[in-house]
C-alpha cells in the first residue's frame, strides 16, 4: 500500500485499466480511483478494452473511459485484472516495461504482473481501492462512494457471497454516508435488463444440459446477433445456473467474435473451480473463476467438462480423507 501511495503522490499522469468484458467492480473501481486521484490534483487517463455495460451508465464519468492503449503517463495502474492478458488491446509490452505498473487486484489467482502488487484477497477490488483513496488522503463525494459501493455490491452479489464480513458492511455504511444509495445501485444494477439480455438468456436456458452435478449452456454467435446483444450481455446467466438444486457446478461457453470461447464458470460452497481456470490459461476465485480457449465449441466444451470433473473428483476424495482423519 505504501509503495502504491508514493508512486500516485509522485505522478502527475496517471493511466488506469480495468480487464476486458467489465463487471461492475472493474468499472466501480476504475471510476472510484481515476475520480479520487483527478480530485488530488493528477490527471488520469481512464480505460478499458470494452465498452462500459449500459447498467453502469449512471456512473460519474463513465463517458470518460477509453479504448486507447496508455502513452506517455508517468504510472499505469491495472484494475480488478489477474493476469496482463486480460486488458486485452489496452497491453502494450514496450510500454508497460518502460514505467512503473501498480496492479490492485483481489483474486487469488492474480500472476503478480506488476512493479508493485497491491493485491488482498478480499470480497472485491474495490475495497482496495477506497483503503488506498484513503491513504492517499482523497476527498470522497458522492459520485466516488456510489463508483465503490458498485463495486462492492457486484462482487459480492448484494452481500451474500461467503466471504463477507463485517468488514465489507462498515465499508457499505461509510459509502452511504458520504451520498451513495444502496437502494437505487441494487435497483439500477440488478432489477434492470435490456431486452436482448433477455432474449440471450431465454435462447441460452433453451440449450441447458447437465452431467452429473455439472450444468452448462452454450452462446454462439447466432444467438447473439439473432438477439441484437453486445459481448459484454447476460454475464449474470452462469450465477443463475449455479443456483440449481443439486448442481455443484455452473458453467456458461461463449462464442467471441475472434472464434475463441470464453468460459464462465461457478462453483457450490465448498467447490473451487480456480485451479481449473487457472490451467486453461484465466484465473478467478475459487467459486467464480473463467477463461477463454481457443478452439471450436464442441472441444473446448469437452476439454473443461473434462477438467471439471477430474477436479470435482479429487476435491470429494480430499473431503473424504479430510473427514476419515477426523473421526
Amino acid at each position: 500500500m505504501n509503495s502504491a501511495k508514493r508512486y500516485l503522490q509522485a505522478a502527475q499522469t496517471v493511466y488506469i485499466a480495468c480487464h476486458i468484458i467489465p463487471d461492475g467492480d472493474a468499472i466501480g473501481s476504475l471510476l472510484g480511483l481515476g475520480l479520487g486521484l483527478r480530485r488530488l490534483g493528477k490527471s488520469c487517463t481512464m480505460a478499458c478494452a470494452d465498452p462500459v455495460p449500459a447498467k453502469f451508465n449512471f456512473l460519474t464519468g463513465w463517458q470518460d473511459i477509453t479504448a486507447q492503449p496508455p502513452k506517455n503517463e508517468e504510472v499505469i495502474v491495472t484494475i480488478d485484472s489477474s493476469d496482463i492478458e486480460r486488458l486485452g488491446s489496452l497491453y502494450d509490452e514496450h510500454v508497460f516495461r518502460s514505467r512503473p505498473v501498480i496492479n490492485i487486484d483481489h483474486h487469488v489467482t492474480n500472476t503478480r504482473f506488476g512493479t508493485v502488487n497491491l493485491v488482498q484477497l478480499l470480497p472485491s477490488t474495490a475495497e482496495i481501492v477506497y483503503a488506498l483513496l484513503r491513504r492517499l488522503q482523497a476527498p470522497l463525494g458522492k459520485d466516488i462512494a456510489t463508483a465503490l459501493l458498485v463495486g462492492l455490491v457486484t462482487d459480492t452479489q448484494c452481500f451474500r457471497t461467503s466471504n463477507v464480513t463485517a468488514k465489507q458492511l462498515r465499508m457499505a455504511i461509510a459509502m452511504m454516508k458520504v451520498g451513495a444509495s444502496l437502494t437505487d445501485i441494487t435497483e439500477l444494477v440488478f432489477n434492470r435488463e435490456p431486452i436482448s439480455t433477455i432474449c440471450l438468456w431465454g435462447q441460452a436456458l433453451a440449450h441447458v444440459q447437465r452431467r452429473g452435478r455439472v450444468m452448462w449452456t452454450e452462446i454462439d454467435q447466432h444467438m447473439m446477433r439473432k438477439c441484437g446483444a453486445a459481448p459484454n450481455e447476460g454475464n449474470g446467466l452462469v450465477s443463475f445456473l449455479a443456483s440449481t438444486m443439486g448442481v455443484d457446478v455452473a458453467i456458461v461457453f461463449r462464442e467471441k467474435d475472434d472464434g475463441r470461447i470464453e468460459v464462465s464458470m461457478r462453483a457450490g460452497h465448498g467447490w473451487d473451480v480456480s485451479e481449473v481456470a487457472l490451467k486453461l490459461g484465466g484465473g478467478g476465485h475459487p467459486r467464480a473463476a473463467g477463461c477463454t480457449i481457443a478452439g471450436k465449441m464442441a472441444k473446448v466444451r469437452e476439454l473443461v467438462l473434462g477438467e471439471i470433473e477430474a477436479a470435482l473428483q479429487k476435491q470429494a476424495m480430499a473431503r473424504e480423507e479430510q473427514n476419515a482423519e477426523g473421526s
